[in-house]
């Protein structure tokens, strides 16, 4: 018995895939994408985001004026800005220099002032004639001791050193030689002693 031939149904042509869909299709990530875009009935469909903003968008540039053409123009921005910059460096610090230099000057100057003012009031106040003096109370030109107490003072302290000088000097004689020269024989002249300096009333103790 011979079978009926069976009716033709809908024919669906399936279109050639190219290359790059089947690579796609291998891809987990694409693969997904690739379904969500096909999907029907009331799925949401997966749109290609694209960064070229439609003509009419505020947005849009072509594409020639999206990158920078001129590239000595832009070398000609950087080198104006770096030397620019270098100026400005050298001009701070001649400020600067500038500055010091005129603080440095200014001090000069009103020290200057405050010593001619300071000299002027020692010449009306005679104070260099004040400070006149030598350091010890006594003439160093005709070596004479001063008056008053200091004056004394120091000529009992150089006379009171002579005597010390001279007891020293005759301890030494004794205790050295028997009162004769050991190389030539002759006796030996003794050492002078002055008499024991008195201290200035001032000085002695009060009783």
């Amino acid at each position: 018995m011979q079978r009926p031939t069976p009716e033709l149904g809908a024919i669906h042509n399936m279109p050639a895939r190219s290359r790059q869909e089947r690579k796609g299709e291998v891809h987990k990530e694409d693969l997904e994408k690739m379904r969500l875009k096909q999907r029907r009935e009331c799925y949401y469909h997966f749109e290609e985001a694209s960064l070229v903003q439609p003509p009419d968008s505020l947005g849009y540039i072509p594409e020639s004026e999206r990158f920078i053409t001129d590239i000595a123009a832009v070398e000609k921005v950087d080198r104006d800005r770096e030397f620019a910059k270098k100026e400005q460096m050298f001009h701070n610090k001649r400020v600067d220099r500038a500055s010091t230099e005129e603080h440095r000057w200014k001090s000069m100057e009103s020290e200057y002032e405050q010593d001619a003012v300071h000299q002027e009031q020692m010449r009306e106040e005679g104070s260099f004639c004040r400070s006149n003096r030598t350091s010890m109370p006594y003439d160093p030109i005709s070596l004479k001791y001063g008056e008053g107490k200091d004056g004394e003072c120091l000529k009992y302290s150089d006379e009171a050193l002579k005597y010390r000088a001279a007891i020293r000097a005759d301890h030494l004689q004794r205790r050295t030689n028997a009162g004769f020269n050991p190389i030539t024989g002759e006796e030996t002249s003794r050492v002078g002693i002055p008499d024991r300096p008195n201290a200035p009333s001032f000085m002695q103790p009060q009783r």
